[in-house]
């Protein structure tokens, strides 16, 4: 039963079915032999049931074991690629841009409180607002080319604040569409 389930989870993995981070850590347990926890039991029966059903059982059950070795060489050397990156995805990229977002979005909302009166920029402590010390460490006639524009250090912050959420927009709009043609195209990705 363990042999076919290897099988099962090397084609899952292969045809790109399911979290194959997930799908290598099954892969993996399998292989030493490991009692799987329930939830990937249950994870595993759902991806067979969906993706391999009958059809796939039977000729699962036909492959040599030259097959059956030549998978298992593939899927070791991409577990062995997952190692060597050490499982990067753009999880690390997203979260540095969240965090330049709220740093701007946080000079930004003083900024937009400062124009409507509420408070004063120049009663808050400095080290609050690191960004508005630029122009005490930019030489002159770098910020006079960008006055020349009608631009301000307190204005380019907002309209960078701007543009990174039309960013994170345009992001969540671009996963959202990957997301549903996942489900509706499960062979395409």
């Amino acid at each position: 039963m363990a042999d076919e389930l290897i099988d099962y989870v090397i084609h899952l993995i292969d045809t790109k079915k399911g979290d194959i981070g997930r799908l290598s850590y099954i892969l993996g347990a399998l292989q030493d032999g490991k009692t799987l926890y329930n939830s990937d039991k249950k994870y595993l029966d759902s991806l067979i049931a969906t993706y391999l059903g009958p059809s796939k059982k039977k000729t699962g059950e036909q492959k040599s074991v030259e097959d059956l070795k030549t998978e298992l060489a593939r899927v070791k050397e991409r577990l062995e690629k997952f190692e060597r990156r050490g499982y990067r995805k753009p999880v690390g990229r997203k979260a540095g841009f969240f965090f330049v977002t709220f740093f701007f979005g946080w000079h930004a909302v003083i900024t937009i409180l400062a124009r409507k009166s509420i408070i004063n920029i120049q009663d808050l402590n400095p080290y609050l607002l690191p960004i508005y010390q630029l122009d005490k460490v930019i030489p002159s006639e770098y910020l006079n080319y960008v006055y020349q524009f009608n631009l301000s250090i307190p204005k380019i912050v907002v309209l960078a604040w701007g543009a990174m959420l039309i960013a994170w927009i345009i992001l969540g709009f671009i996963y959202l569409v990957k997301f549903i043609r996942s489900r509706y195209n499960p062979g395409k990705h």
